[in-house]
């Protein structure tokens, strides 16, 4: 039997799906005879008590999460998401040269910081990408800190609201489709493929009304593991082979047959009735892979 604690904050139980995809780890893993325990910030002093633990709360190295981890890691224990995960997918200049180093077909992408903002670079930039680009924040996540831009002015406007939050901007080539793909592994081991939808009228699954807090998501469809195309599948493992062995959710684009990876998650969503509606089974292939 293992002890798995799992780390979570309250707003885990604010969605219902999310909510219920919890309830399923800690079932499945009491059917499997494993110990199961939510585990909030007020309790990280009870790890050394656990075998392995499971973070479900974002990830950023400046939240709560990436101490558990470090500190689950540091301890021995069996963690998703490992720290070096979490830097790397919390880092996309480094993921990018990752992806560049070891030959992952991605989506054309430059880095600028405040002395390369300037008119002629901007108007390379363009050149070479063509209108619009997306600017985006490159420590981010949850589809914030991404933006579309079609002009110099609309360039400047973004650039300078994501410099506050980072010294250094992705800018990437804008591939228009209707949906992204998103491939789970776990493990060097596809755990699930959905296909993400893109609301009507907007560019990104996850877009923000104008005006307002919230986000409109698109619709997830899920797909067998075994009907997803193999190309899409070896491509997703490559990406992650890259980073490491833990749990991610890779966003791909497909183009003309062509695919290319947007980028690589750690903590990727979980939704009961979305990522899990055709692989009933990755509850106990996390827990089990937790638990070894």
């Amino acid at each position: 039997m293992a002890r798995i604690a799992c780390f979570v904050e309250k707003y885990n139980f604010s969605d219902s799906r999310e909510e219920k995809a919890l309830q399923n780890f800690k079932q499945t893993a009491e059917k499997l005879g494993h110990e199961f325990n939510f585990m909030f910030r007020d309790d990280v002093s009870v790890i050394s008590k656990h075998d392995a633990v499971f973070i479900r709360a974002t990830t950023d190295p400046l939240f709560t999460a990436y101490v558990v981890s470090r500190t689950a890691s540091e301890l021995g224990l069996r963690v998703i998401d490992d720290p070096q995960s979490i830097q790397i997918c919390g880092n996309k200049i480094h993921q990018y040269a990752l992806f560049k180093e070891h030959n992952v077909p991605h989506i054309p992408t430059v880095f600028i910081n405040k002395d390369d903002f300037h008119h002629k670079r901007l108007l390379e930039i363009f050149e070479e990408f063509g209108k619009p680009v997306v600017v985006k924040a490159p420590y981010t996540s949850f589809s914030r800190y991404v933006e579309k831009v079609a002009c110099e002015t609309s360039f400047r406007e973004v650039a300078k609201r994501f410099f506050r939050r980072s010294d250094v901007l992705a800018v990437q080539k804008f591939m228009p489709t209707a949906f992204d793909w998103r491939v789970g592994v776990l493990n060097r081991e596809i755990l699930y493929v959905c296909k993400y939808m893109i609301p009507k009228g907007r560019w990104k699954h996850g877009a923000k009304l104008r005006g307002k807090p919230t986000f409109i998501w698109g619709r997830t469809v899920s797909l067998k593991r075994e009907n997803a195309p193999i190309a899409l599948k070896e491509l997703a493992l490559k990406a992650c082979n890259v980073v490491g062995d833990g749990l991610y959710g890779v966003d791909i684009k497909e183009a003309n047959g062509n695919y290319v990876v947007v980028e690589v998650n750690d903590n990727p969503s979980i939704y009961a009735g979305y990522e899990d509606l055709r692989s009933k089974d990755l509850y106990g292939k996390i827990i089990t892979y937790l638990a070894d």
